[in-house]
């Protein structure tokens, strides 16, 4: 039996697993300084005034410093160690009720190297802070691969010269599948330094029996007629760059003054009444619960709870515009493996093996295929007579959210990439009394 049928066979597992799961992104509370306590503005300004990153490598290294030639010469190593977040990969039990991941089992007989993969990211931030002082003293980290967000610990990651350049001949399923969105990020050119592992979309999450008519804009998480009073939830992380977006303003491009603006709304939207709590993980049960009748939400995550958990919600992109991040995969530099470490990574990028992880973790797949492949799991389950099994899939591949149109991802933008120190101060100067105060 094959690792696709264990999984149409034995949907509940999936499910029950998977209704425990946490959510992916997590966010920096605190001025600039994060849960281990390191400064991140002392790491960029360490890097120049613009941050030190060209991103685009220096002449025919790739990076600044590095040899591409050098880094990946010879054969990959027989272990490959990989830290990503938790349930972010797919998941089933053997005979013996022991949990393994099938698509790793599957890269292991193919390959015959092995993949200690661990669930050990919870937060950006936290485990920057661990990884830090070992790249900085030029040590082994520990990691082959690791998945970082878009945003601020990338861009340092990049800057500092702690990650390795990748080698654009080691992914030739990434060039042939890969979405037009994942290819040629504005914060990382060519893709020199990651490649997407998934990625969300931040819009509203909305209870559909506790809120007054529709909510389609952002200005309703401010209107108490129709969500009510301390009942919406905004996420502090991502709230900066998607109030821009609904405001019309691009925030790849913004300066301190739309900043403010942007602070200024929040502060009305205040003054409604509205607000319940700014949230990082922690909102997901909040809105299950019904202690929120509407609030930010990552578009995978209500995707889950209405299809999959049957929860009486929906997600809804805002006629504004909503906030798009990419969780990326990269090689830090002192990798054991770096060669093994492409491999798996362009693995990923196999539409069958990206369909294994797109069925059990419901957020954007960099590969399109997918879209078809899971159609036709579900047909195949419905034949089988698993009908709300089926259903649950075609209604995954059929998200506008999990497989957006060219036009749909047009109406979003990424998050501004903050790299001086004085951006930094002045951000977190509007934004965290909001927040935090």
């Amino acid at each position: 039996m094959s690792d696709r049928d264990e999984r149409i066979v034995d949907p509940a597992t999936m499910q029950d697993i998977m209704r425990h799961r946490l959510t992916r992104r997590s966010v920096l509370r605190g001025a600039g300084t994060g849960i281990a306590g390191f400064s991140l503005a002392s790491f960029l300004a360490a890097c120049g005034g613009d941050g030190g990153g060209n991103g685009g490598g220096n002449g025919g290294n790739g990076g600044n410093g590095f040899d591409i030639g050098q880094i990946y010469a010879g054969e990959p190593g027989d272990q490959i160690n990989f830290a990503n977040w938790p349930f972010y990969l797919d998941q089933s039990k053997n005979n013996e009720g022991e949990v393994f991941h099938p698509t790793l089992r599957r890269f292991a007989q193919e390959t015959g190297i092995q993949v200690n993969y661990e669930d050990v990211i919870n937060d950006n931030a936290e485990f920057f802070g661990r990884l830090q002082p070992l790249l900085a003293a030029g040590d082994d980290p520990g990691w082959d691969i690791i998945v970082m967000t878009n945003g601020r610990y990338f861009t340092t990651l990049v800057a500092n010269d702690w990650v390795y350049p990748l080698d654009p001949d080691r992914r030739p399923n990434f060039d042939a599948n890969a979405a037009s969105w994942a290819k040629d990020p504005f914060y990382d050119p060519g893709n020199t330094h990651g490649m997407a592992w998934q990625s969300g979309i931040t819009g509203i999450g909305v209870n559909r029996k506790l809120v007054n008519g529709e909510v389609t804009t952002m200005d309703d998480l401010a209107n108490p007629n129709k969500v009510g009073t301390n009942s919406v939830g905004m996420l502090e992380g991502d709230m900066p760059d998607w109030v821009m977006i609904n405001l019309g303003i691009d925030p790849t491009t913004s300066g301190p003054e739309e900043w403010r603006d942007a602070a200024n709304w929040l502060r009305m939207q205040q003054e409604s009444g509205t607000v319940r709590a700014y949230y990082g993980n922690e909102y997901l049960p909040e809105l299950q619960n019904e202690n929120l009748s509407a609030t930010m939400a990552w578009s995978g995550d209500v995707l889950y709870s209405e299809v999959w958990l049957q929860y009486d919600m929906e997600f809804v992109f805002p006629e504004d515009g909503a906030l798009l991040w990419i969780d990326n995969m990269m090689i830090p530099a002192g990798s054991q493996n770096p060669v093994g470490a492409m491999e798996v990574m362009d693995f990923y990028y196999d539409p069958e093996i990206a369909t294994m992880v797109t069925e059990w973790v419901l957020y954007m797949s960099p590969i399109p295929q997918t879209q078809e492949l899971i159609e036709a799991n579900a047909a195949q389950a419905e034949e089988q007579g698993f009908k709300g099994y089926a259903n649950k899939l075609y209604q995954t591949a059929r998200s506008p959210f999990l497989y957006p149109s060219d036009e749909f991802i047009s109406r979003t933008s990424f998050g501004r990439d903050l790299r001086t120190q004085e951006e930094t101060e002045e951000w977190d100067a509007i934004f965290l009394p909001i927040s935090q105060g």
